[in-house]
Order: C-alpha cells, then sequence, then structure tokens
C-alpha cells in the first residue's frame, strides 16, 4: 500500500465524518491497526474534529430548563372540572378519573418532546453545517500541505541542480545605478538547462521592466523581461556566453540594451 497516497485520498476525514459504508470503515479500522502513520493521522483528524466541534458548541438559551419545568407545573397544577364526574366509590372510578387526567398527564410531556425534538433539530443542522466546515477546512489544509511539499520538492532539485558538477554558476551585481543589487544564473553545460534566481532587486519603475541579457563574442542576446520572481525561474540556455546583464527598458522590453543596471562575467 502507498501509505501517502492512501492518507491524502481523503478517506481518513470521510471516516471522521461519517460519511463511509460499513464495508470501508472496516477497512481503515484496519489500515489504522497495521500502520502506524494511518493511525497517528486518523488520530490527528479525530482531535481536529473534537476541537472544532468544542470551539463551535450550542449553548442553550439561559433559563431554558426552568421555563419547561415552570410549563409542566402550570399545566399539571390544574384539575379538571367535569359535571359528570363519577364520585368515589362508584364501579369504574379509577379508570375514569385516570382517563380524565389522561391529557392533562400528556400535554407536558408532549411539550417536553417537541422543544426536545427542535433542538435536536437545531443540534444536527449545526452538526452538519460543522461537519461541511471542518471538511473544507481539512482540503484546504490538504492543499496547502500538498503546495508546501511541492516547493520543498522544487528546492531539494534546485539544490541538486546546482550542485551538480556539470552546472555553472555566475554572480550577477549591481552597478553604480543600482549599488546592492544581486541576481544569479546557474547554467548547466551537459542538460543545457539555465536558471535565473533573484537575490536582492528593486521594484522597477512604473511602466518599466527589467530584462536579461546574454552577452556572447560582446554581442547582446535577449533573454527575456521578466517581473521579480520569488523562486529561481528557468530562462533560454545560451551556448558560449561570456557574460549575463540586467537592463532597465520600457515595458516590453528593447532590442537591445539601453540601461545596463547589473553584470556578470563566466569565469572559466
Amino acid at each position: 500500500m502507498n501509505i501517502k497516497e492512501y492518507i491524502a485520498s481523503g478517506i481518513l476525514e470521510q471516516y471522521v465524518l461519517g460519511n463511509l459504508s460499513s464495508g470501508e470503515e472496516r477497512e481503515v479500522l484496519t489500515n489504522a491497526t497495521q500502520y502506524p502513520e494511518i493511525r497517528a493521522e486518523l488520530n490527528a483528524i479525530e482531535t481536529a474534529l473534537e476541537q472544532y466541534t468544542m470551539s463551535n458548541a450550542v449553548t442553550p438559551p439561559p433559563g431554558l430548563k426552568d421555563g419547561i419545568l415552570k410549563k409542566i407545573d402550570d399545566i399539571s397544577s390544574v384539575r379538571p372540572k367535569r359535571e359528570n364526574e363519577e364520585k368515589p366509590g362508584k364501579s369504574g372510578g379509577g379508570l375514569a378519573k385516570l382517563l380524565a387526567w389522561l391529557p392533562y398527564i400528556l400535554l407536558p410531556l408532549l411539550l417536553v418532546s417537541a422543544i426536545w425534538g427542535y433542538f435536536g433539530y437545531k443540534d444536527n443542522k449545526n452538526n452538519e453545517k460543522v461537519s461541511r466546515e471542518l471538511g473544507q477546512e481539512l482540503t484546504d489544509c490538504r492543499v496547502e500541505r500538498k503546495r508546501l511539499q511541492d516547493k520543498i520538492e522544487f528546492y531539494r532539485t534546485a539544490i541538486q541542480f546546482v550542485n551538480n558538477e556539470n552546472t555553472r554558476t555566475v554572480a550577477m551585481n549591481g552597478n553604480k545605478k543600482l549599488v546592492g543589487a544581486s541576481t544569479t544564473i546557474h547554467t548547466n553545460l551537459a542538460s543545457k538547462i539555465t536558471y535565473f534566481a533573484v537575490n536582492k532587486l528593486p521594484k522597477p519603475p512604473k511602466n518599466m521592466q527589467y530584462q536579461l541579457w546574454a552577452i556572447v563574442d560582446n554581442t547582446p542576446v535577449n533573454m527575456g523581461v521578466f517581473d521579480i520572481p520569488a523562486d529561481p525561474i528557468a530562462v533560454d540556455y545560451i551556448p558560449n556566453a561570456q557574460a549575463y546583464a540586467i537592463s532597465l527598458e520600457e515595458r516590453g522590453g528593447a532590442a537591445e540594451p539601453n540601461d545596463v543596471r547589473v553584470f556578470g562575467s563566466v569565469e572559466f
């Protein structure tokens, strides 16, 4: 079994929310017994559900209990008055009294039952809402976790790329017009893949854009305009580049660099 795929499938959340068939529930319990990772994840989901439910619990209105008891006392204190009421000692009088009092005995019970049913209905609706909200939160957490896992995997691959023996690193620094600016080119001669990373680069003025260049035999080769990326980005591989530069151009770029701000030479 691929435990990571099983956990990511969402079946554990459905189990906790009670949305599985009996067969599926038995499968989850069996897997949780066999695999500690699944049991740990299941415990974490159950704990999250319990904490969420407790934090969103519905408290009955103040005085509800006293109000119900008062209604029962008020109704029970009313003595039925009947013109043809049986006299004591007459045959069948006990049954007649019971029948006479029966509506007054049942009415408080019906009242309590109706109130209980109403709040039971509200609780069920609230539980359904809590289940939906918790399900959505768990889904959001899984999406965020997947995004972070993808980012971690990206950086792991990037580190391997940078440390590869065929990868050449070119440090690019700002000139007098852009003191403190720093970017890096990583280009692999074997795979012919190039990555560009911004370490420190101020946001360009409005309607302006940075443009990346490779210098081959003193001739600039356009590598494209860019907005400042948060992560390294793949750019064109330019063979035999002796240097790289960044110029500040009008938005959309230029055919040749007009205002170079960052420059770095390739060390052979």
